[in-house]
């Protein structure tokens, strides 16, 4: 009798802790997700395409879970996940389940083992079909989100936020140039930092200086390059910590999030802080500015770029934004 009762291999029993009272949504949803997750365990078991056309999710779902499964294949590892369920906002719109343990493993490419484990999130319509999934941020950080920045009292902004940076975050995973080209407005400006040496001139200065220059591209220009990015690089994955967020002070929707970017490729890693402004004045937010700078000046890895020269909203001019 209690053989019966445990999962097949590489099926998820999915359960909602609290969060929704109306039983037969909640089996809906339970079911749901229970589905996708089992179906992902067991293509990657069997190294195999995903086939989520008989799952209840929506079609944009689907296109959008098989542009990251191109890139890199995951599992969660748990046969049995608890987890509890939020409302969206505005109230009944939507549902979404945060922290589902995932398993990385990544197509022709080694990583770190702490690139291994993931989170994931699931949205769901009124009805309980799912309508997204991607790749959270860790439980710290999405509470440092949600915490931060106590000028940033709207709780469904700072949500909305959190939703986009995570959004942003999985494209760049699954290559998805389109939702990254969405998201930019048209007269974006992409700031990228690069350590250059000063050499040394005279005796006062003999083993030179360390700088970050820096080269300023606009939304065409960094698309093309990124395109590019794409195509030499089957695996890409980006990881956000450190995170803090502003609201402007006399700028109404707008708001700056700096972070950490730890990014890894079949090509190429590196470390740096990130910055974004975004504007949510419209139902789809935009970001107008886009920055790296190198977290480290040195190779060694020694001299980390200072505090006071980490880009944040006070650092850029906003009075162009007029309403």
């Amino acid at each position: 009798m209690l053989a019966s009762l445990l999962p097949l291999h590489g099926q998820v029993r999915f359960r909602i802790a609290d969060g929704i009272s109306d039983g037969r949504l909640k089996h809906s949803i339970e079911t749901s997700l229970s589905d996708l997750l089992s179906e992902v365990n067991q293509a990657c078991s069997e190294q195999r395409l995903l086939s989520l056309n008989r799952l209840n999710m929506t079609k944009e779902a689907q296109s959008s879970l098989y542009m990251l499964w191109e890139n890199v294949r995951f599992e969660c590892p748990d046969p049995v996940v608890v987890e509890r369920i939020l409302g969206l906002d505005p109230p009944g719109s939507g549902y979404q389940v945060r922290s589902i343990p995932i398993e990385m493993h990544p197509i022709d490419t080694l990583v770190s083992p702490d690139e291994l484990y993931k989170e994931a999130v699931v949205e769901f319509n009124a009805g309980g079909k799912i309508v997204s999934f991607y790749f959270g941020l860790d439980v710290t950080n999405s509470r440092k989100v949600m915490r931060s920045g106590q000028e940033v009292t709207d709780r469904r902004q700072r949500m909305m936020i959190l939703d986009y940076v995570e959004h942003l975050r999985t494209a760049y995973n699954q290559h998805d140039s389109l939702f990254i080209e969405q998201v930019f407005s048209e007269d974006a400006i992409i700031i990228t930092g690069k350590v250059t040496e000063i050499k040394k001139s005279d005796v006062k200065n003999p083993y030179g200086k360390l700088e970050v220059s820096y080269e300023v591209k606009n939304k065409k220009q960094y698309m093309a390059s990124l395109k590019k990015v794409f195509r030499k690089n089957k695996y890409i994955n980006v990881v956000f910590e450190d995170i803090r967020l502003a609201s402007h002070p006399t700028k109404k929707d707008f708001y700056g999030v700096t972070l950490k970017q730890d990014y890894t490729s079949s090509t190429y890693s590196d470390v740096g802080y990130l910055f974004l402004l975004w504007d949510f004045r419209k139902k789809k937010p935009q970001i107008h500015v886009r920055t790296w700078q190198p977290y480290w000046l040195d190779e060694k890895e020694k001299q980390a770029l200072p505090e006071d020269e980490i880009y944040d909203l006070s650092s850029f001019d906003l009075s162009q934004f007029d309403y």
